[in-house]
């Protein structure tokens, strides 16, 4: 009997094992269903804003940007992200979802250095994994002085720079559009740093005004048609700009241009065969380069930014051998291919949207020169760092 018993409750646990069996695996699976769930949807787009406002233009943010941004504000198909470090209007560092009439704070940190490329590229990784879209905008918010630096930390006194920014673009892979709200980064030196991984860059050969880019626009043409491309919205973010300056009194000097950056490789081949042109014909006829260098449009207080096309037309004006005649005509039409859009104030007429670096005499020396031979791939690249070299013997 008692054995009969034990065989009994053998064969019940049998049966109850299978029920329990299935139990467990569609326990299993609802999870995985409720994880799956759980995963963020993908948007239009995600714009990044990396707010390096840990210095004097800290103030611009929470005063003027960000109140533009919120009155548009992310939607399900547009996102609009910052990461935002100020230098005494916040406590550490916060990562911030704007939306319609208010910012959400996601996350929260203590102080970062937004000059260390590290957090940008984290910054950047965050915000994919968070808010994955199938177009992204990484705005850089700050101070710019071209090659030179972008993004000056003044809490860290550190900044990004040209090889800074490389490491960043090969960390992130692809960014549809890399945006500057910062002064002096519409210029070829910082552009070929991101080649191969960005399709549009959007930056101002001259310096930005205090406001920056029209956010409150900017956001909301995005938000009307986020199905658009990353070149109509490029284009679209210029011509947003010149409205938003056309007339105000005063900003006259500034611009804006969307650079195609798949147009890198067909214009460094241009500008290097016009480098080497350049060399060839130096001993004779330098005394015209000063000329056309003196006439062409430079950026105020650089030493010197040069727009390209401008320093070009100067040149064709002086009488100079045929091959460089054509070699000057094919990086014009280089140039003129690459960028899709350009804006400029009065102050600005004819600019191109594409500045280049041809260093004062007095910038062509020490740790100037050094800086620019190890930092800047453009001028390796094309031959411009030698040229500039014999331009000074």
């Amino acid at each position: 009997m008692i054995n009969n018993t034990i065989e009994e409750e053998k064969d019940m646990r049998k049966k109850t094992f299978v029920p329990l069996g299935l139990i467990f695996v569609f326990l299993m699976q609802a999870l995985l269903a409720v994880g799956a769930s759980a995963a963020p949807p993908t948007a239009q787009w995600t714009f990044m804003i990396y707010v390096c406002g840990d210095n004097d233009l800290e103030k611009y943010w929470p005063d003027k940007n960000q109140p533009a941004l919120e009155s548009v504000g992310s939607t399900a198909d547009v996102h609009f992200v910052a990461l935002v470090d100020l230098q005494t209007r916040m406590e550490g560092c916060q990562l911030q979802h704007i939306m319609k009439g208010y910012t959400e704070v996601v996350e929260t940190y203590p102080e970062l250095n937004l000059g260390d490329p590290q957090v940008c590229i984290n910054f950047v990784n965050k915000v994919k994994q968070l808010y994955p879209a199938t177009k992204y905008v990484l705005d850089f918010w700050n101070h710019g002085n071209g090659w030179d630096y972008f993004c000056w930390d003044q809490s860290d006194n550190d900044w990004l720079d040209n090889p800074k920014l490389a490491t960043i673009m090969d960390a992130v892979s692809y960014i549809d559009i890399v945006a500057f709200d910062a002064c002096d980064m519409g210029q070829v030196d910082v552009h070929y740093e991101m080649l191969g991984h960005v399709g549009y860059i959007v930056g101002s050969e001259e310096s930005v005004p205090g406001d920056g880019f029209p956010y409150d626009t900017d956001a909301q043409d995005l938000v009307t048609n986020p199905s658009q491309d990353a070149r109509t919205y490029a284009v679209e973010m210029v011509t947003n700009y010149g409205e938003y300056y056309a007339g105000k009194k005063g900003l006259d000097y500034a611009t804006l241009s969307a650079f195609d950056a798949s147009q890198l490789p067909a214009l460094k081949t241009a500008f290097t065969a016009w480098t080497s042109e350049m060399n060839v014909n130096l001993a004779n006829y330098k005394r015209k380069y000063a000329s056309a260098l003196s006439g062409a449009k430079k950026m105020w207080a650089t030493n010197y930014y040069v727009d390209m096309n401008s320093y070009m037309d100067q040149l064709l004006e002086e009488a100079i051998p045929a091959s460089l005649v054509t070699a000057t005509q094919n990086v014009k039409t280089a140039v003129n291919n690459a960028v899709v859009a350009a804006w400029n104030g009065k102050k600005m007429t004819g600019c191109c949207g594409l500045t280049f670096y041809w260093a004062k005499a007095n910038y062509w020396k020490g740790t100037w020169r050094a800086r620019y031979i190890s930092e800047v791939a453009w001028g390796q690249a094309t031959g411009w760092a030698a040229f500039l070299d014999a331009y000074y013997a």
